[in-house]
């Protein structure tokens, strides 16, 4: 395992790390704490700066308008877009959006590319993806999906409901997952337009954190019409499509994750070494040194957990298990690295003078979706018991 980052990435992560510092953050003055999101003419001027510096979409092919990178570059600038909570929608590389990209590109018709991924590139539409579901179907149980497609004739009629799935307000597609005719083994992911009849949006979820473009929604289908050439992929290739999807995403969202950890590291830094107390910068003092130590330390085990699963997988080996540790452990590690920071930054940081607060309520949930942390670590000790894995 080569840890030298190519010069061409490193460059790039330079040119983009400075480019967050000086065109974005600065922009997080507009973010709305309430709604939770940004006006979205400022996101639209943004996005065109991010064009012309030449960083649209960072994580595709050359070919489709991207960088080229492959997965550990891509977590490698992430880890830098990570950094504003604003900049992976300005990069065009925000979940759910960056997810469904990596899905359609491998599974998409031509039709299918044509209709939505070559639009959702150019950031001209956004989607969602709908897979869980508010009970008693599919948390992080996949075997109780309750939302089923009955085939009649050349469609499918689909009925169920769904929620948190992010970015459905104003999404023009979702990417469905149904069971077929009842069957859990023929479990299938449909295209739904949003202008489909028997779709409702029917509310965007209050929660702790921010809403980001499109919230968190809950939807219900109630015999809405998909056609054959809708599905994405074959019938019964949901699960295996969406192992395809949430592998890489998982990773990418832990690169995010580790760049807000690092930054709120860094906010605490700033003010750990001009804060007075005793007669002395908190900075000086010996347990703040320690509180900095283990937070960086923390920080840094988790960002070569997540190369290492970024690793394996660009080699084409099986990196479940070392996914399901980067996941547990660097949404571990983000908040763990945020409440030490609001806790060193005191009054301040718990004050929207400082953007540790937002941090904090955004990192909650971190560790809730793509599966909680006790699955993970559940899945992880049954592999090892088992030795399906060992060291």
């Amino acid at each position: 395992m080569d840890f030298e980052i190519p010069q061409e990435v490193e460059t790039l992560r330079k040119n983009i790390q400075d480019f967050i510092t000086n065109e974005i953050i600065p922009l997080e003055k507009h973010y709305d704490y309430e709604k939770g999101r940004m006006p979205e003419d400022i996101n639209q001027q943004a996005r065109a700066k991010v064009k012309a510096a030449g960083f649209w979409t960072p994580h595709l092919p050359k070919s489709e308008g991207g960088l080229g990178l492959d997965l550990i570059g891509t977590c490698i600038i992430f880890s830098e877009l990570g950094r504003s909570p604003i900049a992976p929608y300005i990069f065009n590389c925000d979940a759910p959006d960056e997810g469904n990209m990596h899905l359609l590109s491998i599974a998409a018709s031509e039709k299918q590319k044509e209709l939505i991924l070559h639009p959702l590139i150019k950031g001209e539409l956004r989607t969602g993806f709908a897979m869980t579901e508010p009970g008693p179907g599919a948390g992080s149980d996949p075997t109780t999906l309750q939302t089923n497609a009955e085939k009649q004739g050349d469609k499918y009629i689909l009925n169920g409901r769904k929620w948190y799935c992010t970015g459905a307000n104003g999404a023009k597609y979702l990417i469905v997952m149904a069971k077929v005719n009842g069957s859990f083994r023929k479990t299938t992911m449909f295209l739904v337009p949003t202008d489909a009849k028997g779709y409702t949006m029917v509310r965007e979820i209050e929660l702790m954190g921010s809403h980001g473009p499109g919230g968190h929604c809950e939807l219900n289908f109630e015999n809405v019409e998909v056609s054959e050439d809708m599905i994405l992929g074959r019938v019964g290739e949901g699960f295996r499509l969406s192992q395809e999807r949430l592998g890489p995403a998982r990773l990418t969202h832990c690169m995010r994750w580790t760049g807000m950890a690092r930054r709120a590291l860094s906010i605490a830094r700033s003010y750990a070494k001009e804060r007075q107390v005793f007669n002395a910068r908190i900075a000086d003092h010996q347990g703040i040194q320690w509180m900095f130590a283990e937070r960086a330390t923390e920080i840094e085990m988790a960002f070569l957990l997540t190369l290492k699963a970024a690793w394996l997988l660009q080699k084409g080996k099986d990196a479940r298990q070392e996914t399901s540790m980067a996941k547990w452990k660097v949404s571990e590690s983000l908040c763990n690295t945020i409440d030490m920071g609001i806790q060193v930054c005191g009054g301040k940081g718990y004050s929207r003078d400082l953007p540790l607060e937002l941090f904090y309520r955004d990192a909650r949930a971190a560790r809730i979706a793509d599966g909680p942390s006790e699955v993970h670590k559940m899945v992880i000790g049954r592999n090892y018991i088992s030795e399906k894995w060992d060291f």
